[in-house]
């Protein structure tokens, strides 16, 4: 599969046994399933592993919302997390599919009280 929001490829990845990931080879940015995503905050040390993407370059690529999905084709909806304001994501209507920018995994992972200030400073995701 093609990522979404650069030129790379997203190449599988694995972590334990229930944990397969897409990774962009260029971007490091993660493609998953909803329950594959709660598996990784489960599992110890996940986020070091298959986050290893820069996140600055993650939130570069994070203004790039208007994307496909890899495995629809179908425009994904923008998304933010409930309890960190600040962590914006692409869903998709039609598979479900997740896609996390490189770091964005790691930062949802742990929900700090900096993750709580940074939330009020850059506000909720504007909808489409």
């Amino acid at each position: 599969m093609r990522c979404p929001k650069c030129p790379g490829t997203l190449e599988q990845k694995t972590y334990g046994r229930k944990i397969t990931v897409n990774r962009c080879s260029d971007c490091g940015g993660l493609w998953c399933k909803p329950e594959v995503l709660l598996e990784m905050k489960r599992e110890w040390m996940s986020e070091a592993v298959l986050d290893s993407g820069d996140p600055k370059v993650g939130q570069a690529l994070n203004k790039l919302d208007d994307i496909k999905c890899p495995e629809c084709g179908i425009d994904m909806d923008k998304t933010m997390d409930e309890k960190q304001f600040h962590i914006w994501y692409e869903t998709c209507s039609n598979c479900g599919g997740i896609y996390l920018d490189a770091g964005e995994f790691t930062d949802l992972k742990y929900d700090t009280f900096m993750d709580r200030i940074r939330g009020l400073v850059k506000g909720r995701r504007p909808s489409a």
